[in-house]
């Protein structure tokens, strides 16, 4: 029986799923993100191995029996990124065991095959980070933001955290209006001037503490706007707005402007909340009668458009994650 490892690899955690050739899911494992961007080269590595581990430990699958892998992941954007995914990759299989083939893709090019199966349509993923990917009726693809915490990602977990934050500040400060996220802050950041100021100054002492501290504060703001405060729906809402946004012009960009489909990915987005109400109204007064779909049910893909390697891919929706699970069917 030939086996295929499906990788998701984010900067909140890296999921890996087993299958064998019939897509069926033989095994799964979870462990800590392998955006090196955030994390760096060996954590990332480290943390991929050991949700491969855990994939394969309860399966009782041979390593030898594993012929290929595909990995969508967060940060692997471009040629600058390919030699530290090369290392990130091999020394991740290694580590496990395997010897087989690979390809690593951007998360949103995967996240959008998960959810079409090859059909036109976009993906807005919005977890940690955020970013969209389309592919549109002749083949053509774009994909839009996706450019980091410090010049992208709009409406993602980290930005909401982040303007959280800052609006408790200002709040405390007395620069700004009162929120609940103030109450939130103090259980963080301390109850007093120079303890916030210390806490903030930690911040440069890492980047994968301050973006983990960052994101980490997202579900407080949802919790104050469920809550009715005004400040964490503004900040909601501006979110909603911008993924509505960034889903919008990967449409056009692929020539997708009427009956456009649309599905969703990821924590910001899968929450009833403000959000995704302003997402619904902004996506709709952008391209009128776009529909937001669910993601299709997984089985083999098929679709003339795309490039040979990627025609024989298979797709699943696990756990509500986007992600391959086998590839490369000689």
């Amino acid at each position: 029986m030939a086996y295929f490892l499906g990788i998701d690899g984010g900067a909140t955690k890296s999921h890996i799923v087993l299958s064998n050739a019939t897509g069926r899911l033989v095994g799964e494992g979870q462990s800590g993100p392998s955006n090196y961007h955030i994390v760096g080269v060996e954590q990332a590595a480290a943390n991929l191995s050991a949700a491969i581990s855990q994939a394969l430990a309860p399966s009782a699958v041979s390593p030898s029996e594993v012929k290929a892998a595909c990995a969508g992941m967060a940060g692997f954007d471009g040629p600058s990124d390919q030699k530290q995914m090369h290392h990130i990759m091999t020394s991740a299989l290694n580590a496990s065991g395997l010897q087989c083939p690979w390809r690593s893709l951007n998360d949103s090019v995967v996240a959008w095959a998960g959810a079409f199966h090859g059909s036109p349509g976009a993906l807005i993923a919005a977890g940690s980070g955020a970013v969209a990917y389309a592919v549109g009726e002749d083949g053509r693809s774009a994909r839009a933001d996706g450019l980091g915490h410090w010049l992208g990602d709009a409406g993602s977990g980290y930005d909401i955290g982040r303007r959280g934050l800052r609006a408790a500040l200002a709040a405390l400060d007395q620069r700004g209006p009162e929120t609940l996220l103030t109450e939130q802050f103090r259980v963080l950041a301390g109850s007093t001037q120079m303890e916030w100021i210390g806490w903030i100054a930690g911040l440069d002492a890492s980047i994968s503490y301050a973006h983990e501290q960052f994101r980490s504060f997202a579900p407080f703001v949802f919790e104050a706007a469920a809550s009715d405060d005004a400040i964490a729906r503004s900040i909601l809402n501006q979110a909603g707005a911008a993924l509505a946004g960034t889903a919008a012009s990967v449409l056009r960009k692929v020539g997708l402007l009427t009956d456009s489909q649309v599905a969703t990915a990821g924590s910001v987005l899968e929450q009833p909340s403000c959000l995704r109400h302003t997402f619904r109204a902004e996506l709709s007064a952008h391209l009128p009668g776009c529909q937001i779909v669910p993601a299709r049910p997984s089985g083999p893909l098929c679709w003339p458009a795309t490039p040979n390697w990627f025609r024989r891919m298979h797709s699943r929706y696990v756990a509500r994650k986007v992600f391959c699970s086998s590839m490369f069917c000689r």
